[in-house]
């Protein structure tokens, strides 16, 4: 049976949110082509339609989460002031709702600790992603006219992904919020957002 084009984006597109959701959730090494594909009711044969290797399919998965973050930055800041909205941005980004929900977070919190092992397209996907986060963060920081907002955004950056990462490894769950409450409050008084 042919399908249409559409059939066929709509298809990949469902593979793709379905590994990053795995990866997020398992890592790369732990998802298996013929299980991903079976789950979505497709055939292990069909994969290749579609991609030319399990390495493919991985880049594409986490450039796919990366969107997925970067839509949430774009929602928390739309209609809203700009600090209003990066505060929301921060609350949503420390909050035990993002901890709990591995499958659908930050790939830099998911994935810090896997993608030195992974395929040189990989990780340069996985760089380009943070690279547009930390832009992100700048942009906002310029607008607030924070002073070098470049090293401020990825410092924060990389203080918010920390705090995440080792909220999720503790299993204590006090300390695990202690951890982000105090990251969520050290991370708005870096950028002048402590009383929002």
């Amino acid at each position: 049976m042919r399908y249409d084009t559409e059939h066929k984006q709509r298809t990949h597109e469902k593979v793709v949110q379905e590994a990053a959701n795995a990866i997020r959730q398992h890592g790369p090494d732990k998802i298996g082509i013929a299980s991903l594909m079976s789950k979505l009711g497709l055939t292990h044969g069909g994969f290749y339609a579609h991609f030319n290797s399990k390495d493919d399919l991985v880049a594409e998965a986490i450039s796919h989460m990366f969107e997925d973050r970067m839509e949430a930055f774009r929602k928390c800041l739309a209609g809203a002031e700009p600090a209003e909205g990066l505060a929301s941005y921060i609350d949503l980004y420390l909050s035990i709702r993002h901890r709990d929900r591995r499958d659908k977070g930050c790939p830099v919190a998911s994935l810090a600790s896997d993608i030195a092992r992974m395929p040189l397209v990989a990780r340069k996907r996985f760089e380009v992603g943070i690279q547009h986060l930390t832009d992100a963060f700048t942009d906002v920081l310029k607008i607030l006219d924070k002073p070098q907002p470049e090293i401020l955004a990825a410092s924060v950056v990389a203080e918010m992904v920390g705090a995440m990462t080792i909220a999720r490894a503790i299993t204590n769950s006090d300390l695990s919020e202690r951890i982000l409450d105090t990251a969520r409050r050290n991370v708005k008084e870096r950028v002048g957002l402590a009383n929002t």
